[in-house]
C-alpha cells in the first residue's frame, strides 16, 4: 500500500467527534527463518471491532495495571533504566513501563509467548497453556510470573517507532512498535478469539502478497513491514542492534487526505504534499 492508498472499508464520510488516542503495544517478534529475517503476524477474527480480518503484530491497548509498582518490581531491569532506553526515545517519559508490560503481556495473551524466556524453560505446573488461561481469566502478569519463576523481560524489548491514529477516526491509538527476539524452544498459538490465523513472513514476501490483494494489511502495518526490508537477509542481530542504538522515535502523527465530500481518500505523512492541508 502507498500513502496514496485508501485504507480498506473506510469509505464514508467522516463524521466523529475527535477522539483522545488511547497508549496501546505492539510487539515485532522476530527469528531467523529459511527466506531470511522473519517477524510474526496474526489475523484478527472478522469479527472484531478494529481493523476485521487485517493480518497484524500482536498488541492491544495498555491497562492501567500494567504501570503499577507490582509490575515494576517484577521487570528484569530497574524502572529508571526502562524510562531512559524507552521513555526517552520514543517520548512517553513515565509510561515506559506500562508500555512495555502491555507489550509483553498481549504477547502471552494473543500468541502464547512469553517473550524473554530462557530455551525450554517451562512453568511449575509444566506447560504454558494454564499459566495463558489464567492471563485470559483476569490475573496480572506480575502474578503469573511469579508462578513461572521468571522475570518480565522488559529488556528484552526494543522499541522500534512510535505512531499516532490520526484525527478523524472514531478508534485511536498512540502505539509503541517494540522489536524482540522470538523464545526459543516455544510454540506461537492463537487465542481463536481475537486472532484466528498467524503466520511467519519475510518482509519481501508479505508485502508481494499485500500487493495482490492476498494479505490484508492496514496503512501503518504496512510502513512498518517495509522498515524491516533493509534487514530481510542481514538478520534478526543485525535489526536490533539498529533497534538499540536509535536515539529519538518521536511519534508519527499521519494525516486523513479526505475528498470533497469528506470521504477518507489515503493517508499522507509528515513531508508528503497536502499533510499540512489535510484533517
Amino acid at each position: 500500500m502507498t500513502s496514496q492508498e485508501a485504507p480498506p472499508k473506510r469509505q464514508a464520510p467522516l463524521a466523529v467527534a475527535a477522539v483522545t488516542p488511547r497508549p496501546a503495544a505492539t510487539t515485532l517478534i522476530l527469528r531467523d527463518g529459511a527466506p531470511g529475517l522473519e517477524v510474526l503476524m496474526v489475523r484478527r477474527s472478522l469479527q472484531a471491532s478494529f481493523m476485521p480480518g487485517a493480518y497484524v503484530f500482536p498488541g492491544g491497548a495498555v491497562d492501567a495495571v500494567d504501570g503499577s509498582p507490582v509490575h515494576a518490581a517484577a521487570c528484569d531491569e530497574p524502572a529508571e533504566a526502562l524510562r531512559r532506553r524507552i521513555g526517552e526515545v520514543t517520548q512517553v517519559g513515565e509510561q515506559a513501563l506500562a508500555y512495555a508490560v502491555a507489550a509483553l503481556r498481549e504477547c502471552f495473551e494473543e500468541c502464547g509467548l512469553w517473550l524473554g524466556a530462557p530455551e525450554h524453560h517451562l512453568p511449575a505446573d509444566g506447560d504454558w497453556a494454564p499459566l495463558r488461561a489464567r492471563l485470559h481469566a483476569g490475573e496480572s502478569l506480575a502474578a503469573l510470573a511469579g508462578s513461572a519463576g521468571l522475570p518480565l523481560a522488559t529488556s528484552a524489548l526494543q522499541p522500534w517507532s512510535h505512531w499516532v491514529t490520526p484525527i478523524g477516526l472514531p478508534k485511536r491509538f498512540d502505539t509503541l512498535f517494540f522489536v524482540v527476539l522470538a523464545p526459543a524452544g516455544q510454540v506461537p498459538e492463537v487465542d481463536a478469539g481475537e486472532t484466528t490465523t498467524l503466520a511467519w513472513v519475510h518482509p519481501p514476501a508479505a508485502l508481494a502478497a499485500h500487493g495482490r490483494g492476498d494479505f490484508p494489511m492496514e496503512f501503518a502495518t504496512v510502513r512498518t513491514v517495509d522498515s524491516l526490508q533493509p534487514f530481510a537477509n542481514a538478520g534478526v542481530q543485525a535489526l536490533l542492534s539498529h533497534a538499540a542504538a536509535q536515539r529519538a522515535l518521536p511519534p508519527l502523527h499521519p494525516r486523513l487526505r479526505l475528498d470533497a465530500d469528506g470521504r477518507i481518500r489515503g493517508v499522507l505523512l509528515p513531508g508528503q504534499p497536502g499533510y499540512d492541508e489535510a484533517a
